[in-house]
């Protein structure tokens, strides 16, 4: 964690010997053969989440979680894009394979699929104790703090690659146009790749656990399709139900990129 320079805080946590018992019984359970696999959850049940989940479970209403702390009114992708602000194409990643289930305003309970706020509902959680409640971290050991980065340029991103598509697409458009032909090799491989997409989108709602991934309207432009129609596109004589099938998609497309901010 150092050598990566990310911080490292250590909660001691306020319980008496009687809930440490109860803990590390649970976690004595836990590790059992048959009790330590789970469907891992990238938001729901993950690393962060079953932490939390641990106290709640082997301690019950002995617990409390106060969620004042938490004033922002984000979504899942919201916070995933706080933590990927360096990390373009991860969060081009996300942003394609996740669906609806990430634009719902995320509850406090559920920003603590994030370590860091793991640490702030402890922070602002309570322990009953025979005298009342008490906080439950009686202390917090800084063990290392991550030294200040210089946010570096990065070019290598999304938005280049993109750009630079599109330039080289209105060269080619334009040269098939004055030549009187199309070029259809740059549509079979632009289509190709979009519909191959497609096809994993479709794969990750219908056919996999997670349920981030449903609902997902990247489907409605990554039309899976577009493979493998476009490489009809490489055939000197093409069916006459490729230009209405081309034509459709686009005006699905472009409603679709209207409507997007809705």
């Amino acid at each position: 964690y150092i050598e990566d320079n990310r911080f490292v805080h250590e909660q001691i946590l306020n319980l008496t010997p009687a809930q440490n018992q109860k803990v590390f019984d649970f976690l004595q359970w836990n590790a059992q053969e048959e009790n330590m696999e789970y469907y891992y959850d990238y938001f729901y049940d993950n690393c962060a989440t079953r932490v939390r989940d641990v106290m709640r479970k082997a301690l019950g209403d002995s617990v409390r979680f106060n969620d004042a702390h938490i004033t922002t009114n984000y979504t899942i992708r919201d916070l995933c894009d706080i933590y990927l602000q360096e990390q373009p194409w991860g969060d081009l990643g996300i942003d394609l394979c996740l669906g609806l289930p990430m634009d719902k305003n995320a509850t406090p309970w559920m920003y603590m699929f994030l370590p860091d706020y793991v640490e702030q509902g402890f922070d602002h959680a309570y322990i009953k104790g025979q005298k009342g409640e008490k906080p439950l971290v009686k202390e917090t050991v800084s063990t290392f703090e991550a030294l200040p980065e210089k946010a570096e340029t990065n070019w290598n991103t999304p938005f280049l690659y993109f750009t630079a598509t599109l330039v080289l697409g209105l060269l080619i458009t334009y040269q098939g146009y004055n030549a009187q032909r199309g070029l259809y090799w740059f549509d079979a491989v632009i289509f190709s790749i979009v519909g191959l997409i497609g096809w994993l989108l479709f794969v990750l709602w219908f056919f996999t656990d997670h349920r981030a991934a449903a609902q997902n309207m990247n489907l409605l432009w990554t039309i899976p399709l577009h493979f493998p129609v476009a490489l009809i596109l490489l055939k000197k004589k093409k069916p006459n139900w490729l230009k209405p099938y081309f034509t459709l998609t686009a005006l699905i497309a472009f409603i679709t990129l209207i409507a997007w901010p809705w």
